[in-house]
């Protein structure tokens, strides 16, 4: 394993972890896609400049802007909506757990269409992610936070989602001689254009309120996954295959959801959760010490 791809990864966890988590305190605060236009938006101011100091921007290959754009949407736009909508339901580890079997889809994709090679213990690995998010979402007694069918589904097609555009099309584009910023770019552009199209689209039928804090928390969670996580990710795929890769990332957006959800949200998940955040770190050990 390469460790600056290993550390890479795990930054990129970190980041989204947070914003998986504290997107449950912005929720709270505003209505759902008022507070992901404002966080697309932003996310779209910090990666136009970043680009040209560090880059600069060339789409030589409209190919692949149109695969960074089907990433875009797929990911950032389609699997984001189906998550905050199951995280206004939940409870954030909960939420994030499931929406954290991406490892299971995006190594799946990374093997069936990347050519990389299917080593046991990176299914292995996966396959701890999965039985790991199943134990947090599912409790040992009676639940005292309601879960509906809409939240666990919505929370499940985030993973599919996710597992798919981050893994197959970052890893095709990056391959084919696109750069992370470039790819990066078209991602949140298209993010950004869907989300305040659909703002304009639904404005006059929706209930829309702000507030100064749900806009931070808007703002703080642009920073965290639109920005610093693709940065980190789309570095480490550079340097490893997407198929070791996906999964430390899994097990790791899982613990981090699952602390921060404890130290930030006050949630007291029950011991069948902390034997499920366990087993998603094991499958982050395996892989790392399998590979």
């Amino acid at each position: 394993m390469n460790t600056e791809a290993l550390l890479l990864v795990l930054s990129a966890a970190l980041c989204w972890g947070a914003a998986q988590t504290i997107a449950k305190l912005g929720l709270a605060r505003m209505d759902l896609v008022s507070y992901a236009s404002i966080r697309a938006g932003f996310a779209l101011l910090l990666i136009v400049p970043y680009g040209l100091l560090v880059h600069g921007f060339r789409f030589t290959d409209w190919g692949l802007v149109g695969m960074a754009a089907f990433a875009g949407l797929i990911d950032s736009f389609f699997g984001t909506l189906l998550y905050m909508v199951a995280i206004k339901r939940t409870e954030a580890h909960a939420a994030a757990a499931l929406s954290n079997t991406a490892p299971f889809w995006g190594v799946t994709t990374a093997v069936l269409f990347l050519g990389e090679p299917a080593r046991w213990v990176t299914f292995a690995a996966a396959l701890l992610v999965i039985i790991g998010a199943y134990l947090l979402i599912t409790p040992a007694r009676a639940d005292p936070y309601p879960r509906s069918l809409r939240s666990g589904l919505g929370a499940l097609g985030a993973a599919v989602l996710w597992g798919v555009g981050e893994t197959g099309p970052a890893k095709y584009c990056l391959a084919h001689g696109m750069s992370p910023v470039e790819f990066q770019l078209v991602l949140v552009g298209t993010a950004a254009a869907s989300w305040w199209a659909l703002n304009l689209g639904t404005r006059a039928h929706r209930r829309r309120y702000l507030s100064r804090a749900g806009v931070g928390y808007a703002l703080f969670t642009a920073v965290t996954g639109f920005f610093l996580g693709w940065i980190l990710w789309l570095s480490g795929l550079q340097l490893a295959e997407a198929s070791v890769l996906t999964p430390i990332k899994g097990g790791a957006m899982t613990l981090f959801a699952f602390v921060i959800s404890i130290v930030m949200l006050r949630e007291r998940p029950s011991s069948r959760a902390f034997l499920g955040a366990a087993l998603a770190t094991a499958g982050v050990v395996l892989v790392s010490l399998g590979t």
